[in-house]
């Protein structure tokens, strides 16, 4: 039965290449995944997948608002939920992937069209390949290889189209919110077919720091809200170095650090000839696996109340934090879980020998379904993720092709 399903996952191969290339081929930035997430339908429809396509309403969201705050229209954003139907119906397995790409930049910067979907030496380039639309084609390619081979399903395989994944988590958090809460999920993110069974949290923060104006050309009267940032700017690297000394947890070996604090944004005075009165730093703030959000918050707190402590001006006049946006919760799975064991044995099956595991320094999904449904998540997929988000992304056609032999095994297993 496995020799079977292995040979179609060959015989279906060109045709994976080519979906994924369709899937790179559609623009789907965020907020605009429309028709990207309308090629994902009409596939699975025509696998037999019965399909929910919805536009969630902001109500929708209720206790959960911070997820949208930020999002581009929302509600005008389609969801998608294909589900394959097992004849007991008594658990439930979820492939994830999100369809929603970051903005593509200077097309000038790409050797190949961002958007070309081109085939070069073994490498399918273009924004969405590695990051994650290969990975998603190839979760619905696995269901396909079943059904090709003649197994019906004992029980219920979803595959999960979402949105908003690059900017907070709304369109998995949007699924959960609507019922659906498989009892396991492979999320296909791109982790060079290593089996990630932890990933670090990230908060987001904002930093407003006040100066007093006054004429450039008397400067000394004024306060320099750009100078009063310094020392919070070197009491924030001191931090960064400090937290990542805390813990050396195996899965990050060979990581610099793995809960980076950086600052992504500064904003600062009105006028050129004007002292500047304030300043807004925006940033993200990596949180280690197995450590509370609230410990993280009080220690970067800390560091900006006792470097400010220490200017004058600054213990007046203190500077604000705020936490905003959807906060990334770390999450992880022990080694000994069931869940990763199941991949283990489809690696082994689809591939020869075992996985490596690995965590991963960025915040994915895989937080809302083991922090927010109370139900096991794993990351494996193909590609290697310092391609996504860069100029000329790519991906190993190979590679394409394994992930979905290993997930085709993984249905198989969760079949039996």
């Amino acid at each position: 039965m496995r020799r079977r399903v292995l040979q179609t996952n060959d015989q279906l191969a060109p045709d994976l290449l080519k979906f994924a290339q369709a899937l790179v081929r559609t623009r789907s930035v965020t907020g605009e995944e429309g028709e990207a997430q309308g090629l994902v339908r009409d596939k699975l429809k025509s696998l037999g997948a019965s399909v929910d396509f919805w536009k969630p309403r902001p109500k929708d969201f209720t206790g959960y608002e911070a997820f949208i705050a930020e999002e581009k229209n929302v509600g005008a954003r389609p969801k998608l939920v294909g589900r394959f139907k097992g004849s007991t119906r008594k658990k439930v397995l979820a492939f994830n992937g999100h369809i929603d790409v970051v903005p593509e930049g200077d097309p000038r910067s790409w050797r190949h069209a961002p958007y070309g979907a081109k085939v070069v030496e073994g490498r399918l380039f273009g924004r969405g390949a590695c990051d994650m639309k290969a990975g998603l084609a190839a979760t619905i390619f696995a269901v396909e290889s079943l059904l090709e081979s003649g197994i019906p399903l004992q029980n219920d395989v979803l595959v999960e189209s979402v949105i908003g994944e690059e900017s907070g988590g709304s369109g998995t958090l949007a699924t959960i919110l609507r019922g659906y809460l498989p009892d396991a999920t492979i999320i296909a993110e791109p982790t060079n077919l290593e089996l990630n069974i932890s990933q670090v949290g990230c908060l987001m923060f904002r930093l407003d720091v006040r100066g007093k104006a006054a004429h450039g050309a008397s400067r000394y009267m004024g306060v320099n809200a750009v100078e009063k940032f310094q020392p919070l700017l070197a009491a924030l690297q001191d931090l960064e170095e400090g937290r990542a000394r805390m813990k050396r947890l195996p899965l990050y070996a060979g990581i610099l650090n793995p809960v980076t604090l950086s600052i992504g944004t500064v904003h600062a005075g009105s006028w050129d000839s004007t002292v500047p009165e304030t300043l807004v730093a925006e940033g993200r703030y990596g949180v280690w696996p197995g450590e509370p959000l609230a410990k993280a918050k009080s220690m970067f707190e800390e560091a900006i109340a006792a470097a400010s402590s220490k200017d004058n001006w600054l213990a007046e006049h203190p500077p604000q934090v705020t936490w905003f946006g959807p906060q990334w919760e770390p999450a992880a799975l022990r080694p000994s879980h069931w869940l990763c064991r199941l991949m283990q044995r489809a690696y082994h099956e689809a591939m020869g020998g075992s996985p490596k595991l690995s965590g991963m320094t960025g915040g994915t999904d895989m937080r809302l379904f083991i922090c927010v449904a109370r139900k096991p998540a794993i990351i494996f997929g193909p590609g290697d993720d310092s391609s996504a988000h860069f100029s000329d992304e790519h991906i190993e056609v190979k590679d394409i092709l394994r992930a979905c032999k290993v997930y085709s095994m993984a249905a198989l297993a969760w079949n039996e």
